[in-house]
């Protein structure tokens, strides 16, 4: 799998993905704090999110914390299950200050695509749309800059006879897809610490 060098936030930021990532912000508007990159063909997606410390959560919750966050904006609150939690020690991960708290949490939601759900239930059809969805999600909570930065890969693994995923997408494998999401986490550098303006 050939692997690119990918800049991030005007280049303070990098990472490595394979090239048939593309930035989704050529087609589509994304906002400021977010950088998405998706396989078409494969139906998967790695989303970077420059947060601000989310306060109302601990150190040891904030994964699960930001993972509800995502059911949340996926419309998967009633299927959504965390499989794990662990920490990632800075032995892992040199490229993060010592301060720095690492999250890995594993989880799957079930998610509708390009508003087929709601399409659903308008149309009062008893056809689930919705896509069983591996996603994996780091989060690095940066206490100094009082921020945490948000990686989540999803990567479908059982895919709705209806859904318009079902042309293009293939499920996927989940111990592949977890090696490979290590690989980018440890490639991931923070080139211009100003970024977080402080």
């Amino acid at each position: 799998m050939e692997v690119i060098e990918q800049e991030l936030y005007g280049g303070a930021i990098t990472m490595n993905l394979p090239r048939k990532f593309g930035n989704i912000s050529h087609v589509r508007e994304v906002p400021d704090h977010q950088e998405v990159f998706v396989n078409v063909g494969e139906d998967q997606s790695v989303i970077v999110e420059i947060l601000e410390l989310a306060a109302e959560a601990s150190d040891d919750s904030c994964a699960a914390f930001h993972y509800q966050q995502l059911a949340e904006d996926n419309d998967a609150e009633e299927s959504s299950t965390i499989q794990s939690v662990s920490i990632l020690n800075n032995a892992e991960l040199p490229n993060w200050p010592a301060e720095a708290k690492i999250y890995l949490l594993l989880g799957q939601q079930r998610v509708a695509k390009f508003n087929e759900r709601q399409r659903q239930v308008e149309s009062g059809s008893a056809e689930d749309t919705r896509n069983l969805l591996q996603i994996m999600m780091v989060v690095v909570r940066l206490p100094r800059q009082e921020t945490d930065i948000v990686i989540s890969y999803n990567i479908p693994l059982q895919i709705a006879a209806t859904s318009s995923s079902r042309e293009v997408a293939h499920e996927g494998n989940i111990q592949e897809a977890e090696a490979w999401f290590r690989n980018l986490i440890g490639s991931f550098r923070v080139r211009d610490w100003s970024l977080f303006g402080n």
